[in-house]
């Protein structure tokens, strides 16, 4: 199995609605099993949530740095805005506002970039932390 089965499986997850959507790997095999319940399928073995060897695999959101990432790209690529960001984040709707500030300084690609290089990253580091694939896989 390659990372890019669980990456797909993650994606797929992720992409859903809360709630709809789960994928489960094997720790030994390393096989992926997807279920929906808004499609009605389930091909998670019945045994997978009593068994420590079936690992939910997490969703977009779990993995999301969320403030921290924003604060630290805009140190990285717009220093002088940092004060700025960090009072946007004392009110509600700061994502929102963060990205218009983004978006008014032509930013917004560059984070969209610098936010998958980070999930991936996240995700990478997860798989490792839990024994999924093995010494053939290139998780770093």
């Amino acid at each position: 199995m390659s990372y890019d089965t669980i990456e797909d499986a993650f994606n797929y997850i992720s992409n859903g609605k809360p709630g709809d959507r789960r994928a489960m790997v094997h720790r030994g095999t390393c096989k992926v099993f997807l279920a929906s319940v808004e499609a009605g399928f389930d091909q998670v073995p019945p045994e997978a949530d009593n068994d420590p060897d079936y690992l939910l695999i997490p969703r977009r959101q779990d993995l999301d740095p969320g403030k921290g990432l924003i604060l630290q790209f805009f140190n990285d690529h717009a220093q002088s805005e940092v004060p700025q960001v960090k009072a946007i984040f004392t009110r509600p709707g700061a994502f929102r506002n963060a990205k218009d500030l983004m978006r008014r300084l032509h930013l917004l690609d560059n984070w969209h970039l610098y936010e998958e290089q980070r999930i991936d990253e996240l995700l990478r580091k997860w798989c490792l932390e839990n024994g999924v694939g093995d010494s053939h896989d290139n998780y770093s």
